[in-house]
């Protein structure tokens, strides 16, 4: 008996927050015209000092940093969903700052 009653507050606790999540996204999808600007601004300014770092040692950060920023950007002027944006700029700036580190 205990387990079922376990297991019935888990999935009410997993299903508040996959509405939580599927909240966050929708209203992303809403202020869509909002959070690409300032994605544009933050890739394009983080993208820029990273290739002009990564051209001083080597071909492949200068690729790694423009491959990264291209495909975010085809991302924004494909229309893609919210999320995959989101995930592809993140991962854009992870690359741009671990190239202007190391």
């Amino acid at each position: 008996m205990k387990s079922n009653v376990a297991s019935i507050f888990i999935k009410r606790d997993n299903a508040k927050e996959q509405a939580a999540t599927s909240d966050f996204w929708k209203n992303a999808e809403a202020n869509r015209f909002g959070i690409c600007p300032m994605l544009l601004l933050v890739i394009g300014i983080i993208g820029g000092v990273a290739a002009a770092s990564g051209i001083m040692d080597s071909w492949v950060k200068l690729a790694a940093v423009a491959f990264s920023s291209t495909i975010c950007l085809a991302l924004i002027l494909a229309v893609a969903p919210m999320r995959t944006i989101v995930i592809g700029s993140s991962i854009a700036v992870f690359i741009d700052l671990l190239v202007i580190s190391f």
